[in-house]
């Protein structure tokens, strides 16, 4: 099985939601029932005059070590092929336990339905030798995706404003300094 992750640029992001919209539209997320599988957040620190943003494009981080699908009773949240972390809805009882354990808050609920719904890594695309649309849209390279083996050795496994990474080993990385060079 070929392990992929992300490697996200927080100085490239410009807060264009391309991301989002790529995401909305390849996984058909329907609006107004509380479920964004992708979603830019902005963070704020200092004091004026001092301040800084941070805009972090977040997702399921399809952890190797993923207590959502670990602690799912229903055993509806499987490792595909590609390595993605992705839930059955025709399993999933809508407990909230997945979401419970994830630090990332990846699973969200489908006010609907009543199941939990998250990215799946468009593991679909990934299959047929395609990226995620969430980096095929990126227009400033923020947002890539590729090989774990190539991502896991670049940038930093931590950022500000995100939570963690030892207990469940996100395979996302962060440049946090200069750009180191181009994954293309």
């Amino acid at each position: 099985m070929e392990a992929y992750g992300w490697l996200l640029d927080p100085k490239r992001c410009i807060e264009c939601r391309a991301c989002e919209t790529a995401c909305k539209q390849w996984n058909s997320v329907e609006t107004g029932v509380g479920v964004r599988y992708r979603r830019v957040l902005v963070h704020e620190s200092g004091v004026f005059p001092q301040v800084q943003m941070q805009a972090l494009s977040v997702a399921c981080n399809h952890c190797d070590n993923a207590l959502c699908m670990k602690v799912c009773p229903a055993g509806a949240i499987w490792r595909s092929t590609t390595g993605h972390i992705v839930i059955d809805r025709d399993k999933c009882v809508g407990c909230f336990q997945c979401w419970s354990f994830c630090p990332y808050g990846a699973p969200q609920f489908n006010q609907r339905t009543k199941k939990m719904e998250k990215c799946t890594g468009c593991f679909d695309r990934v299959a047929e030798r395609m990226e995620p649309a969430c980096a095929t849209l990126c227009p400033t390279g923020a947002l890539k995706f590729g090989k774990w083996e190539e991502i896991s050795k670049l940038g930093s496994p931590a950022t500000p404003n995100f939570n963690d990474p030892s207990l469940t080993k996100p395979r996302i990385r962060f440049i946090n300094d200069p750009y180191p060079g181009d994954l293309s």
